[in-house]
């Protein structure tokens, strides 16, 4: 399995690898050979791998439109918007308190837990999963909004494996009794702080759903430009 992602890399799909899960990303600035890369993809969804048990896909509609194996086997789940922000070299913008918290520390999962609305257990598989994609950087990525020294929010940000310093957010939310208050500009502001001086990412790449009207428009506020062009969602399960 790990020749062929190196052979997907190579071709222009980026990926990452959990214990359970792999993710495909392809965007519209990739050159890729359609063919070849259906081809590979194919190859991973035919593959004998007991411990993996999805495949996931990014991908534009017009690379999607070529990719005529990989379309008919996996499924279209949603449909995303892309936002970048390039960092200048010093943005001074005051940013809200923060706290960096430990990763699977009970409290940490009990934070995290309501802000999700997931069970302990559930959280606590979130958190594990995570690290098991980004083992290098989950450490210190647990980001928490302060509002009068009481936690108010959970941004999770990190350096994109082999990306060329591109940073991203693996998840953020606002907790339950902070919303509806403006302050998901401000979380997603400190992942961005975090992003440029902590991790030292030269840009960032954010996703969200295209009907989710209210990230967008977070993003929008702390200087991100929206891509013209959406990318869809797809998924293979090895179960079905």
């Amino acid at each position: 399995m790990d020749e062929l992602l190196k052979d997907l890399k190579a071709g222009g799909v980026h990926s990452i690898k959990s214990d359970s899960v792999i993710i495909l990303e392809i965007f519209q600035d990739e050159r890729i050979s359609p063919n070849k890369v259906d081809y590979l993809i194919n190859r991973l969804l035919t593959l004998d791998e007991s411990s993996i048990e999805k495949v996931k896909l990014e991908c534009p509609q017009g690379i999607l439109d070529k990719l005529m194996v990989t379309r008919g086997k996996m499924k279209v789940i949603g449909e995303r918007v892309i936002f970048k922000k390039r960092f200048a070299e010093c943005e001074n913008e005051k940013v809200p308190p923060f706290e960096v918290w430990p990763l699977l520390n009970k409290s940490s999962i009990a934070f995290l837990s309501e802000v999700m609305n997931f069970t302990y257990e559930q959280t606590e598989t979130f958190l594990k999963t995570m690290k098991s994609e980004l083992p290098e950087q989950a450490e210190k990525m647990f980001t928490v909004y302060t509002v009068n020294s009481e936690p108010a929010g959970a941004v999770f940000p990190h350096l994109e494996p082999d990306r060329e310093c591109e940073g991203r957010i693996f998840w953020i939310g606002i907790h339950p009794d902070y919303k509806g208050k403006g302050y998901g500009k401000n979380l997603h502001l400190i992942g961005l702080h975090r992003l440029q001086y902590d991790f030292k990412a030269e840009k960032y790449l954010g996703a969200t759903r295209a009907d989710n009207a209210a990230m967008k428009k977070v993003m929008a506020a702390n200087g991100c430009i929206q891509e013209s062009n959406s990318v869809f969602s797809l998924e293979y399960s090895f179960s079905e």
